[in-house]
């Protein structure tokens, strides 16, 4: 049996009836949420899925992506969640890379995977969620992932499956990396996360994250199923229905990012205070301490905050309670999970206040990745003088507190996303009209950071309209750039690196906008 199987069955005995699961107007109990994902697992097998298998979900949050990943657990298949909004060669490059077998799709992004499918030699299956019609793959099987809620056959349990668990991270300096996890280190994580949040039977959580991130499976969902908690799953966050939701639900606990909290905030009115809800606490990470001081010291709601990695989750907490509580403003101290420290770029450990390369080690079994998928090296790399080496930079207090600083990684942050300026950059330099690209973040008021781009346009080209056409064809919508600068020339040191920091630098009157792109182009 599995180890997601054992934990449904668990506390289906001991809950039975009791809610577990709540989306849109349907309840789920322990009971039925047992039932469901082994009958749906009963499906899979039955259109020959298996644990040597690896499927992908590429899936909005909804129940059907709930029992797919659950049923998927309970075969011990290797599990591949994919970011919906992925498509063209980074979409390719996922399921390719994951070696994926089987997809279960939404109908609304079947034409995205329509796209890539006849140059996946591996898949075999796809299961299409929804009423559009059954597109044509070839020889690849479609059928609609419905009849596997139909499937009557018992399940037997499943021993000895590889119980794996492939998570994308944001590529950086090359191709998304995939995180291996086992059944195990989720449960781990999502086990250490119920506990340090207090999280008990009585608690009802809030979760509008997507379902192919860590956060809302692995600290949303499966604490709740170990605490004997209920949890709400929202399609995505709405700001204007969150105090509803917590009134009607009577929620107690909620995950967020710093940006999340701000847009709360902007739609808390002045009679929201201590004592007039029912949240108590909140989990999340990049809480600015302004807003932090709010949600303590004015609604009474204690945040936990944590620094962590798709590697290496919940590496630091801060729970602001008893011992363990650290300043405002920082990631807290290591955990019972994992050791921290700060190097310099020897790897020898810098003392407090000095700013290095955040590093960090397990303290306990299964608490971190197995490996990146199929590269060895990159993870050797990663590992090296017995430290996982994060690529994020910060300072520790004398208490030992973390501070973060900023990334090493040439990554951008824009509405809770990590998204990969070599990707963006892989994208727009596949255009013919480019000859090079320098994609970077540049601060902003309301989404963390916008994309900018500098481009160096082949000689004679000047259609920039198809150039973001094409970006949009082949990026989530998040990643596409929002600001434009063309160039003759990039700046470069004497090595020839691009100088990022001198794009940054540059006024705002230097770019054009998407916007305004694309109007010269309708006039």
């Amino acid at each position: 049996m599995t180890t997601f199987h054992q934990l449904l069955r668990d506390r289906a005995a001991e809950h039975g009836a009791r809610t577990a699961l709540l989306f849109d107007a349907e309840t789920v109990s322990y009971a039925q949420l047992l039932d469901r994902s082994e009958r749906v697992a009963a499906g899979l097998r039955g259109f020959g899925i298996g644990a040597d298998d690896h499927v992908a979900l590429l899936m909005d949050n909804s129940l059907d992506c709930i029992f797919a990943w659950l049923a998927s657990s309970l075969l011990g298949c290797t599990e591949v969640p994919i970011n919906p909004q992925y498509r063209g060669q980074l979409l390719h490059y996922l399921l390719q890379d994951a070696d994926v077998t089987a997809v279960v799709c939404d109908a609304a992004y079947v034409s995205q995977l329509s796209e890539v499918a006849d140059t996946l030699p591996k898949l075999k299956l796809v299961l299409v969620c929804g009423e559009a019609a059954l597109p044509d793959l070839g020889g690849i099987r479609v059928e609609r992932f419905a009849d596997c809620h139909a499937a009557d056959d018992a399940f037997d349990p499943v021993n000895g499956a590889p119980e794996r668990v492939i998570l994308y991270t944001s590529g950086t300096t090359g191709p998304s990396k995939g995180v291996t996890h086992t059944q195990r280190s989720c449960l781990t994580l999502s086990r250490y996360n119920a506990q340090m949040m207090e999280y008990g039977r009585d608690d009802r959580l809030l979760n509008f994250f997507p379902l192919y991130h860590q956060n809302a499976r692995y600290t949303g969902v499966i604490p709740a199923i170990w605490a004997g908690a209920s949890i709400r799953l929202e399609r995505k966050l709405s700001t204007s229905n969150f105090w509803k939701t917590v009134d009607a639900d009577g929620i107690t606990a909620f995950n967020y990012l710093g940006s999340v909290l701000r847009l709360i905030l902007n739609v808390t009115g002045e009679d929201r205070t201590a004592g007039t809800h029912s949240l108590r606490t909140a989990f999340g990470a990049g809480a600015p301490p302004v807003v932090w001081e709010a949600f303590e010291q004015r609604l009474g709601v204690r945040l936990v905050e944590t620094y962590g990695l798709s590697e290496a989750p919940m590496a630091a907490l801060n729970v602001r309670k008893g011992a363990r509580s650290s300043q405002i403003g920082s990631a807290g101290r290591g955990t019972d999970l994992f050791e921290l420290a700060v190097a310099d770029a020897d790897d020898k450990l810098l003392p407090a206040g000095e700013i290095g390369e955040i590093v960090l080690r397990p303290r306990v079994p299964d608490a971190m990745m197995t490996g990146y998928y199929n590269k060895d090296a990159a993870t050797v790399r990663a590992f090296r003088n017995l430290w996982f080496h994060s690529g994020d930079r910060g300072r520790l207090s004398e208490q030992g507190d973390l501070f973060f600083e900023a990334r090493e990684k040439d990554a951008i942050r824009r509405r809770g996303e990590n998204i990969s300026a070599w990707e963006v950059e892989s994208v727009l330099d596949a255009h013919p009209d480019v000859a090079e690209s320098a994609v970077f973040g540049v601060a902003c008021d309301d989404a963390d950071e916008e994309v900018a781009v500098a481009i160096v346009l082949q000689p004679g080209a000047s259609d920039l309209r198809a150039v973001l056409d094409h970006a949009a064809k082949n990026l989530p919508a998040y990643a596409v750039p929002t600001l434009l600068r063309v160039m003759a020339d990039l700046p470069r040191t004497p090595t020839e690196k691009v100088q990022k920091a001198e794009l940054r630098a540059a006024p705002r009157a230097a770019y054009l906008t998407r916007s305004e792109i694309l109007e010269a182009t309708r006039a």
